[in-house]
């Protein structure tokens, strides 16, 4: 998502994003998971740059993990509702959720947050300090986005306007790296990064 379309798509509502996604990729190729609750290796296009999303992640977290996908509909991982994005398009979905949660949503889980602080933002950081993957798939969804930072910055900004609230976001929810807990890569690698999120 480049700069021109997220001021296409900046005033839609979470299932309006979601509508749009799906008009420009395509629903899911086959359904999330197999009848037996695993991942069905079918729904993925990481080779064209995408990753899968779940619409239903304003109801319910992790809903691409197993534990996590038996605890509500089998309903929630057909092709139907499965949405696919580039990674800046993902941050966005997730910070939609956290605008316009579903009202119906599980309790006692914070819907859209985790995804950004745990998983999105962390890997992001690191792609936008240099960090290059061995995985020939994950590289190619880094670098549908790579040319894209000036679009990140502004998300980021609009996740801590949208969320400063919200006890999980602190000053220093977004500083993480999400490959140095595998050894390969670092916080002082991203240090440069972090600055510049820390004064947005």
């Amino acid at each position: 998502m480049n700069f021109d379309e997220y001021n296409k798509v900046k005033d839609l509502t979470y299932l309006q994003y979601c509508d749009y996604l799906q008009n420009k990729y395509g629903i899911g190729l086959s359904d999330y998971m197999t009848k037996s609750w695993n991942k069905n290796p079918k729904v993925t296009r990481t080779q064209e740059g995408l990753v899968a999303h779940h619409k239903y992640e304003d109801h319910a977290i992790l809903l691409s993990t197993k534990e996590n996908a038996m605890k509500n509909p089998f309903e929630w991982q057909l092709a139907k509702n499965i949405v696919y994005c580039d990674y800046l398009e993902h941050l966005l979905l997730h910070i939609l959720i956290c605008e316009y949660p579903a009202e119906d949503r599980n309790p006692n889980e914070a819907v859209g947050i985790g995804g950004v602080i745990n998983y999105i933002v962390p890997g992001l950081n690191d792609v936008y300090s240099g960090f290059k993957s061995k995985r020939d798939w994950q590289q190619k969804c880094y670098d549908k986005i790579i040319n894209d930072e000036d679009v990140y910055f502004i998300l980021l900004k609009r996740f801590k306007t949208t969320c400063k609230d919200n006890p999980y976001c602190t000053d220093t929810c977004l500083l993480k790296s999400f490959n140095q807990k595998f050894g390969i890569w670092s916080d002082e690698k991203n240090r440069s990064i972090y600055e510049e999120i820390f004064e947005l």
